[in-house]
């Protein structure tokens, strides 16, 4: 008769013990992977959240329009006014899809509050003390916001207008915003 052979309680520790390791080798490669992929995701919409941000600023600038407006205080205001830590101006192009009767110029600002970057917007271009104010925060984290103004002289101004000129715009607007994340970003928008 014939004797048969089985595993020997050493071969089969030995072959535990090694598919113990592969096991938590793989593990350990799997969730390192897995948690980088996590922190792409996050990394990815901050930035798709930052362009979003840049991209809506950079609209309302390259569509400045140079029509003054009224106050709440019915003061004529000019088309730009800013500082260096914000602007207020006027814009083209307004989208009106559903037709409705109104301009399709849109008074607007842009500011720091806190820590956001927030767009503020009036239904109307002449307001009076009654039009509400639309905010919108744009982004997050925000640690610094600087605006200024090259004028016709080839100065770049840290406030527009510089001599109480009402319609007329700069040449071009530099903007500087650091946020926490990405860090210092800047951009200069020629103007038309």
């Amino acid at each position: 008769m014939r004797r048969q052979r089985g595993y020997t309680l050493v071969e089969v520790l030995i072959a535990v013990t090694v598919f113990a390791i592969l096991a938590g080798s793989v593990y350990a490669a799997l969730n390192t992977l897995s948690q980088a992929a996590f922190v792409h995701r996050e990394r990815s919409v901050e930035l798709a959240e930052l362009q979003r941000g840049l991209v809506r600023l950079e609209t309302d600038l390259r569509q400045l329009a140079a029509r003054p407006a009224r106050g709440p205080d019915g003061q004529l205001m000019p088309a730009l006014a800013g500082q260096g830590g914000g602007l207020e101006g006027t814009r083209a192009g307004w989208a009106n899809p559903q037709q409705h009767r109104r301009s399709q110029l849109q008074r607007f600002a842009w500011s720091a509050q806190s820590d956001q970057l927030v767009r503020t917007s009036w239904p109307v271009t002449d307001r009076t003390p009654a039009t509400p104010a639309f905010n919108e925060e744009v982004l997050a984290g925000l640690q610094l916001l600087e605006f200024n103004y090259y004028s016709a002289d080839g100065r770049w101004l840290e406030q527009w207008p510089e001599n109480g000129a009402s319609a007329e715009l700069p040449r071009a607007v530099r903007y500087r915003l650091e946020t926490d994340g990405f860090g210092l970003v800047e951009r200069i928008i020629v103007l038309p």
